[in-house]
């Protein structure tokens, strides 16, 4: 499979928002692929360019139906574990 979108996500009735996911969130299925010869089975597009890239990130996103769980984040003063992780590997000897 292309890494490369062929269509866009935001206007492509081929793309589909899940009911509780955050706005900028889109999902692509395809059943068609075989996963156990290690094709995806499902693809994910960001419209805000920060797709999730952990599973817990991910389960985030899926669950922050009014607003990017990032933006939430930042806006309390907290940052998200994946860059608390980031900064304690740069700063670890």
């Amino acid at each position: 499979m292309a890494a490369a979108l062929h269509e866009d996500p935001r206007k492509s009735p081929n793309w589909r928002h899940h009911k509780n996911a955050c706005p900028h969130l889109c999902m692509r299925w395809f059943p068609e692929n075989d996963f156990a010869a290690g094709e995806p089975i499902y693809r994910v597009f960001c419209s805000m360019n920060t797709p999730p890239v952990t599973v817990e990130e991910q389960e985030k996103c899926l669950h922050s139906r009014f607003a990017c769980w990032r933006l939430t984040e930042k806006a309390r003063g907290t940052q998200p574990a994946s860059a608390l992780r980031a900064k304690s590997r740069k700063t670890s000897p």
